[in-house]
């Protein structure tokens, strides 16, 4: 079965249209083998990025528009990315969030 997140129609990947990424989705989107490998890098604090927890929800989850800014970084820099803070990253609306 193949990824959910890339169907190249027409010029380049769909993104994920929901606004919040689950572990499995974000490992899956990010190239990680397994949601359990995105984690113990999370708690190692190797990744370039934040995930949080919601309550009343289990496990960890991460930003759609913070992974997506991620991946569209990692691959314009050559495979080289800073962690994106919260000024960088643009919001829908046009302004920075």
């Amino acid at each position: 079965m193949g990824s959910p997140f890339y169907a190249f129609s027409g010029g380049g990947p769909q993104w994920p249209s929901k606004p919040i990424l689950t572990a499995r989705e974000a490992a899956e989107l990010l190239g990680y083998a397994s949601s359990n490998s995105l984690l113990r890098a999370r708690k190692r604090g190797l990744l370039p990025f934040a995930m949080f927890q919601i309550p009343g929800r289990r496990g960890w989850f991460l930003s759609t528009e913070v992974a997506v800014y991620w991946v569209q970084s990692f691959t314009r820099n050559g495979g080289s990315v800073a962690a994106p803070s919260a000024q960088s990253i643009p919001s829908k609306g046009g302004g920075v969030s």
